[in-house]
């Protein structure tokens, strides 16, 4: 007796089944994202990726890109001006890196200080000053990155809820006794 091991020619229907279900959640994914997908491909056109790559001396993640560019536009009115000075003098090959542009510009230097107001953004998560602080990413700034995979990100701090002072008016003190 002989027993025909050899795989159906064709495709079969499970294998079909399969692909249509894989070409239908790749549409359905496509058609959820168009917005971020725009928005990323709108700031790479402003420069604002290639200058934050270059500011931060890594990859940027283009979503988080979008946030903060939207956050410093809300902050600061003149952030188009300042955007537009640093990318006419970053431009290829004129630095090799940050230190070299940071060696190039003083300490409170216009140019400086925009470069400075992108790099702190990236670094700590949020955009603004004071009372105005705005919080953009939280585990996913990259202070965070040098032990990152070694110790876990904190979830205390400055909170909406947090014990720490505040404009200068001590810090939560308990309940009185």
């Amino acid at each position: 007796m002989s027993v025909n091991n050899q795989p159906p020619l064709g495709i079969s229907r499970r294998r079909l089944l399969q692909g249509v279900g894989i070409l239908s959640l790749a549409g359905l994914c496509s058609s959820l994202f168009p917005a971020y997908r725009a928005a990323a491909a709108s700031l790479r056109d402003s420069g604002f990726i290639p200058l934050s790559q270059f500011l931060v001396n890594r990859p940027v993640n283009p979503i988080l890109a979008q946030r903060y560019f939207d956050a410093l536009h809300r902050h600061d009115e003149t952030f188009d001006q300042k955007l537009a000075l640093l990318q006419q003098d970053i431009q290829p090959g004129k630095y090799q890196n940050i230190d070299d542009f940071l060696q190039k510009h003083p300490d409170g230097s216009d140019l400086r200080q925009a470069a400075s107001q992108v790099i702190s953004a990236w670094y700590r998560g949020v955009v603004g000053e004071g009372n105005k602080l705005e919080l953009i990413a939280y585990a996913e700034a990259m202070m965070y990155l040098p032990t990152r995979g070694i110790l876990i990100v904190p979830t205390y701090g400055s909170g909406p809820l947090s014990w720490a002072a505040v404009d200068n008016k001590p810090a939560h003190q308990g309940p009185a006794v």
